[in-house]
């Protein structure tokens, strides 16, 4: 392998980690993670090998005190008073709802879209307590990976277990 080709691979893989990084930093506060408490009841079945089916809700409406959002026809019902905040100007933007009054540029307690295609968790599917005692997991709906996070167990599974994919056209 030549000096110039090799320079090119470890700068990828440097872009890479980088960005990475940035995702795992903007989605946990900057927060360490762990593998405690998984739930196997908020993984997707697969319907073949290592592909996940897509989480799907039964519910055509949101129970009350909650609303339906919806992005790249994933929707998610989340609780009424969350609100839809700018991420324009932080070092990586994604499509997020929050409680109002969240910081901006960081989770602590919401959803975030992500496309699956290119979405690199640092986890399996489900939801986990992380290290400084939040909840957070995602599921697949669509071609979206849909990332909740939150200091509550059951809000958490909650989000996540409404995420559905578009209906079939």
């Amino acid at each position: 392998m030549t000096g110039s080709r090799r320079a090119r691979l470890v700068s990828s893989a440097a872009s890479v980690a980088v960005f990475v990084a940035a995702v795992a930093g903007c989605t946990s506060a900057g927060k360490d993670r762990s593998d405690v408490a998984a739930t196997p009841a908020a993984a997707p079945a697969s319907a073949s090998a290592g592909s996940p089916k897509p989480a799907v809700s039964g519910s055509a409406q949101p129970r009350a005190g909650w609303k339906t959002i919806e992005h790249r026809d994933v929707r998610v019902d989340i609780p009424a008073d969350w609100v839809h905040p700018d991420t324009g100007g932080c070092e990586v933007e994604y499509e997020k709802w929050a409680p109002a009054g969240s910081p901006r540029c960081t989770m602590t307690t919401g959803v975030v879209f992500y496309g699956a295609a290119t979405f690199d968790p640092a986890h399996g599917p489900g939801v986990r307590q992380n290290r400084n005692g939040d909840w957070a997991g995602y599921v697949f709906a669509g071609d979206l990976a849909v990332y909740a996070i939150g200091p509550d167990r059951d809000l958490v599974e909650d989000l996540l277990g409404t995420a559905r994919p578009p209906a079939p056209r």
